[in-house]
């Protein structure tokens, strides 16, 4: 009770992309969900609640946009997206962007159009990346690693952006794969291709919390979903073992097992599809609280096995 969830980060789900991307011939049908998936997976591994948006939707209250494959993008759209970064917002836009307008007619420009400016690139050229076949991609100090782009690629010029990524395969030399680009308040990211490894996609999200200044409250293991659901007073943490193994998850101090009223310790043990609820009292309440509590003792859990 008196409790939901308050997502800062937020998915743009948009069907006309998700039509308009079922007759390309290197998109083959879901291909579009699995767009969306690469990113809200992400986000699941880094513990962080996130809510589904249809395009046009107002977004001023999110700290971070991601609009995967936005295929379809009206020029009013777009112009909201522009200035929703120029507010302050931190908006990634990847492959396939800004291609159909409203009536899913090519726009007459070179991609990514209206939203140009706000990314700091454009885009020369794509392909579809042949089955069974990859292109390296080298990542720089700023984002290090060696990843391999598959299915699609973009031929990115960055115009004014910073290259964090870019292609290693000589006929694309040059050709950024990810780029970052500050307009106004805010900052513009664009991913110009499908990467194979969950890693990219990891390191990416955790960037892109940065610049949004979004804290996850906990960093779960693998297979872990944390959900949390804040009101005035506090704060319900839900971890959810989805896997076959035990779990231990490393908790902030001062939270109590809601489910068994007792002090949580600083690690809580799941067993194999285990559910545990902690709260957390926030604010002003948790100094009341504390001060109530003074030379108190609280009870310890004695086994956190859930």
């Amino acid at each position: 009770a008196a409790t939901t969830i308050k997502a800062e980060a937020a998915i743009i789900y948009d069907y006309d992309s998700l039509w308009a991307l079922r007759i390309q011939p290197g998109f083959p049908e879901n291909e579009y969900q699995k767009a969306i998936g690469r990113y809200y997976r992400a986000l699941f591994r880094a513990g962080v609640n996130v809510d589904i948006v249809p395009r046009g939707a107002d977004v001023s209250r999110y700290k971070l946009v991601l609009a995967p494959a936005l295929h379809v993008l009206p020029d009013a759209d777009a112009a909201r997206l522009a200035a929703y970064v120029r507010a302050g917002g931190v908006l990634l836009a990847d492959c396939r962007t800004a291609v159909k307008d409203e009536s899913n007619l090519c726009h007459a420009r070179t991609l990514p159009g209206l939203l140009a400016p706000t990314l700091g690139i454009e885009i020369e050229e794509y392909e579809s990346v042949p089955a069974n076949s990859s292109y390296r991609v080298h990542g720089t100090p700023a984002f290090a690693g060696e990843f391999s782009a598959v299915q699609y690629a973009d031929w990115v010029h960055a115009r004014t952006a910073e290259v964090l990524a870019g292609f290693a395969d000589w006929h694309l030399r040059g050709y950024a794969v990810l780029t970052r680009h500050a307009s106004g308040n805010g900052t513009g990211w664009y991913c110009g291709a499908v990467i194979k490894e969950d890693a990219f996609y990891d390191q990416v999200i955790r960037q892109l919390l940065r610049d949004a200044r979004i804290r996850p409250l906990l960093t779960p293991p693998p297979g872990v979903e944390v959900s949390v659901r804040r009101g005035a007073r506090h704060e319900l943490v839900f971890l959810i073992n989805h896997t076959e193994e035990p779990q231990t998850v490393h908790v902030p101090a001062g939270m109590t097992d809601a489910l068994r009223n007792c002090a949580a310790g600083e690690r809580v043990r799941l067993e194999r599809h285990g559910v545990a609820v902690l709260r957390r009292v926030r604010g002003a309440q948790k100094k009341s609280v504390a001060t109530a509590m003074k030379g108190k003792s609280t009870k310890a859990c004695s086994t956190l096995d859930v």
